[in-house]
């Protein structure tokens, strides 16, 4: 039988105007929050340094705290089809960004983390927000915004589903 070891999980809600991001670190089934925050972009700067803006960010984030996998949000579809296409974009430079820090990838729909996180996949925003500190024991400062409780439980869905195929950590 392995010994389980510490791993970091980068969860990460993808946006253009704030990009919610955690680290997560897990050693067997205990999870620590490390870090949790947003990457602000300005709506009157163009949209290519915005984009690089998110990805500077990322890189700097990614070199602190040194994650081995991803976790992120699956593209959900609006109405609005030029928002779906920035918010594809964001993805497409943290996926080239986990690719380049060689971080395993893993994607989860918004029902997937619904349900790992409040145990049915029509779950609200609140329900989400008030599972959040029962689920890390109280470990997050009050006032977190969407996007950052959102990086977090997707970070928390990839550690159930780790839990739930049997991955040990590294």
């Amino acid at each position: 039988m392995k010994t389980s070891s510490t791993i970091r999980i980068m969860g990460i809600d993808p946006g253009f105007d704030r990009l919610g991001i955690c680290i997560l670190e897990k050693k067997g089934m205990e999870e620590t929050l490390i870090y949790s925050g947003c990457i602000l972009t300005s709506k009157k700067d163009v949209f290519e340094k915005r984009l690089g803006q998110v990805g500077s960010g990322l890189e700097k984030i990614l070199k602190k705290y040194k994650p081995e996998e991803l976790a992120i949000e699956t593209i959900f579809f609006t109405k609005n089809q030029k928002t779906v296409i920035n918010v594809a974009e964001v993805r497409g430079v943290c996926l080239y960004l986990s690719h380049k820090y060689k971080l395993s990838v893993h994607e989860y729909s918004p029902p997937q983390i619904k349900l790992a996180i409040a145990g049915h996949g029509h779950a609200t925003k609140n329900d989400i927000a008030h599972m959040i500190p029962k689920i890390l024991k109280n470990q997050i400062k009050k006032g977190l915004i969407d996007d950052e409780l959102d990086a977090i439980a997707i970070a928390l869905t990839h550690s159930a589903s780790r839990n739930m195929r049997g991955v040990s950590s590294r």
